[in-house]
């Protein structure tokens, strides 16, 4: 980082920018003293930068930012306001200069129009896919570098938790459900690992109340069914929405079911894995049920992925066309929430 751009210049939007030895800062989603009291997976999967975003506003014509990707190569996604620009690919280890140029068409459109999803046409954001990412530099040639204000953002805040589908990609349904509803997410999904730890339950907890969400979703379930009895589910799932609604006694929070997935339709008689799916998604239908919390609700996972054929060849997760699914159901679902 030059020494003329302060990091405080810069939004790091659903991350904790960490320094490195080199100078560069870690985009990671969970901050290390959290993700080292995660299971072994989430551990890694915490410093995941997908759907972080660096987000900064400067009347430099044209910038230099600086990236790179520690683990594998990973696609980035450059948007100006609400509007996506173009993607690039960060090779394994290797720091890339990518040249920002502001469009030249957003000076023939009017104001009003490019603010319309959210985003001031001002507002630079540089959006990660998976893979643990760092910024190394940011330049900007002399001109001014500022954060975005809360008026160039969107006002709508949702807090996203769950597995690899919740955790995706830049094609996952958090955010193309994001994008229909203007809002701002914080992608907390933990690939394979989602197990609603008690470390995590406590930092979404907080993390939510800091941000001031307007909305929670947690999708449970699906990474727990391998080995995890209904019972130890059921406590994590009941400790999990305790410590979100002692930490947002006002939030709106939604338990989603497991997705349409082939356990849903297993043809395998004492198939254990789908037993203990159905046994999960009866619990939490029944912690709704019986926390007579007006303001927590259960979404069914069925009701969000409604087309089987939508799903990838290994039967549990979504192709793209099934993410953008999902983010249309989702979206209509979290609609009035957003009103409550």
């Amino acid at each position: 980082m030059t020494p003329d751009i302060p990091i405080d210049s810069i939004e790091f939007h659903n991350a904790h920018a960490e320094a490195r030895s080199d100078g560069s800062y870690q985009i990671a989603r969970y901050p290390e003293a959290v993700r080292h009291q995660l299971n072994d997976r989430a551990r890694m999967l915490g410093m995941d930068s997908c759907g972080a975003e660096i987000r900064f506003v400067s009347a430099a014509p044209s910038l230099r930012v600086t990236l790179s990707c520690e683990n594998f190569g990973t696609e980035i996604s450059i948007y100006r306001g609400s509007f996506e620009i173009g993607r690039h690919r960060l090779s394994v280890g290797i720091p890339t200069p990518l040249l920002l140029d502001t469009p030249e068409a957003f000076s023939r459109s009017q104001a009003d129009v490019l603010h319309s999803g959210g985003f001031a046409p001002d507002v630079w954001r540089i959006v990660f896919g998976r893979g643990n990412c760092s910024l190394h530099r940011i330049d900007s040639f002399g001109a001014d570098i500022r954060v975005p204000t809360a008026e160039e953002t969107p006002r709508i805040h949702w807090l996203a938790y769950g597995s690899s589908i919740t955790h995706s990609s830049l094609e996952g349904y958090p955010f193309h459900a994001a994008r229909l509803l203007h809002c701002n997410v914080y992608g907390k999904g933990l690939s394979g690992s989602c197990h609603a730890d008690a470390a995590a339950a406590d930092y979404l907890a907080e993390f939510a109340a800091e941000k001031k969400v307007d909305v929670i979703t947690a999708e449970l379930g699906v990474n727990m069914r391998g080995s995890f009895t209904n019972e130890v589910f059921s406590k994590r799932a009941h400790n999990l929405v305790a410590r979100l609604r002692e930490a947002n006694p006002q939030t709106p929070i939604a338990l989603i079911t497991c997705f349409t997935n082939n356990q849903h339709y297993t043809n395998h008689p004492g198939n254990e894995s789908a037993e203990r799916q159905a046994a999960f998604d009866n619990t939490l239908r029944t912690l709704v049920a019986d926390a007579q919390d007006p303001k927590l609700h259960l979404f069914e996972g069925t009701e969000i992925l409604n087309d089987y054929t939508l799903l990838s060849a290994d039967l549990l997760h979504p192709t793209r066309s099934g993410q953008a699914l999902m983010a249309h159901n989702l979206a209509q679902k979290l609609q009035p929430l957003l009103k409550s």
